[in-house]
Parts: C-alpha cells; structure tokens; sequence
C-alpha cells in the first residue's frame, strides 16, 4: 500500500473540527460562496458543451448556501492544508493535547493559530469552493447527462490523479462530496495513502480531523454507474458519499507562533 509519512496521530491536530464562528467569519464565508457559485456555473457551462444554464447553476448554488449557513462549522480545509503545510516544512505541528483542545481566543498563542486556520480555511475555499459547487450542481441537475454517473467519471480520472500525488510521497488535500444539498455537509480531508485493490477499485488512508488521531480509510468501488463507498469515519449529514476530488493546494510556510 503506498503510503506517504504522515501519520496522524504525530502529524495531525489532536483536536477534534468544530469551531464557533463570530458574524465577520460568517459574512466572509458568504461572500466567498457567492464569487464561488459565479465560477462554478461557468465551470458547469464548460463541463456540459457550452450549453448556457449558468444562471440557473448560479442560483441554486446561492439559494443552497443562504438555506444553510451555519454560525458553527468546521475548519477541515484550513486543517487540512495546515497539517500538509507544517508536514512539509518538517515543522512539529502544535497539535493541542487531546479531541476538546480548540485553539480559541483564550491566549495569544491560540489566537494565532485559530487565525491561521482560518486564513488557510479561508484559502482553501476560495480556489476549491468552485469545483465543490459545480460537482454538487451536476450531481442533482435533473438531466440525463448529469447525476451520479457523472460524478463518478470525473472521480475516476481524480482516483488517478490522487494516486500519482501519493506516489511521490505528498500528503494531499482532496474534498468529498456526498448527496447532501448543503455545501457546508461536504468535507476536505488529508490524503495520506491509498492501496489499489483492482481495476476501478481501491482505499484510500486519511487524516480526517473530525476523527482524529488514527488514519482514517474510505474503500471505494467504481465499477458500476454510481460511486459506492465505505468509510470509516462517515457523515449522516453528507450522505453517501458520490465523488472526490483533488484540490488545488500551494504550500506556505507554517507562522512562528507565540510561546503562550
């Protein structure tokens, strides 16, 4: 099974996904859905031919994101590409010391990490939400080229695209998306392995930060016309899970945080 070094339980948050947001964190991630969801219906224009129902993308993915937001929300992304972030730059990662250990306001050192989680949640955001949106459009569209098979090609082509990253021994952001009509249900994760089990099938190893301090692994199975999967670590409110993809990640540096 190829696997990268990473290893969660030394390289991951010991602190379980689930952050309070205070209304300017809310407001900015509006703002960031609604340029997204402007994106993803141009994505969506180009995915189907050319064929124009960009308005109508544009629409249903702002009238998902104002029906949903929600005033608490995880931070996978930004954990996910802090984990990756700290990993590469061999950097020990202040990982807190169990699953209730949030980095709040209550020190400056928490301050500062909680605010570079967010920067990187925020980032991750901005240069994947277009992708997530344009997946999730497809994936409920009700026209005999969309729907889950369509999903499940694409995903294919990621399955590859994912193995080749691990390949060369990088731990690598991939967001999941299930059947939920929500964008905040999905999730982005920390690839950390895989092994290929047969044609179109296989596991893939995570560090998933809302179970944290093990791997994590998602079997999957692409051989029919939808994606069926098996996770260790799965979301009642994403649902079943019908596609992934990997994300675009830069690395920066991790901050020099303050002693306390």
């Amino acid at each position: 099974m190829p696997h990268t070094a990473f290893r969660p339980e030394e390289h991951g948050f010991a602190f379980v996904n689930a952050w309070p947001l205070n209304p300017e964190q809310t407001v900015e991630l509006r703002q960031t859905l609604s340029r997204s969801a402007q994106a993803a219906a141009r994505d969506v224009r180009a995915s189907i031919g050319g064929f124009d129902i960009s308005g109508m993308v544009q629409r249903v993915a702002d009238m998902w994101a104002d029906a949903n937001l929600p005033t608490h929300y995880g931070m996978c992304g930004g954990m996910a590409f802090a984990a990756a972030d700290y990993f590469r730059a061999g950097t020990p990662l202040p990982r807190g010391k169990d699953w209730n250990d949030l980095p709040l306001d209550d020190s400056p050192r928490s301050r500062a990490l909680r605010d570079y989680l967010w920067q990187r949640q925020v980032e991750s955001f901005v240069i994947n939400a277009p992708q997530l949106l344009a997946w999730m459009v497809m994936l409920h569209l009700p026209l005999p080229f969309a729907g889950p098979r369509w999903l499940l090609e694409r995903t294919k082509a990621e399955w590859r695209a994912l193995k080749t990253k691990i390949d060369a021994g990088e731990p690598w952001p991939i967001c999941l998306i299930g059947s939920s009509r929500s964008p905040f249900d999905n999730h982005q994760v920390l690839a950390i392995g895989y092994d290929e089990t047969g044609p179109d099938t296989g596991v893939i190893s995570l560090y998933d930060m809302n179970s944290p301090g093990r791997a994590q692994t998602i079997t999957l199975d692409m051989r029919g016309r939808e994606l069926i999967a098996v996770e260790t670590s799965p979301s009642p409110a994403r649902g079943q899970l019908r596609g992934f993809f990997v994300e675009q990640y830069t690395p920066k540096p991790p901050p020099k945080l303050p002693a306390a």
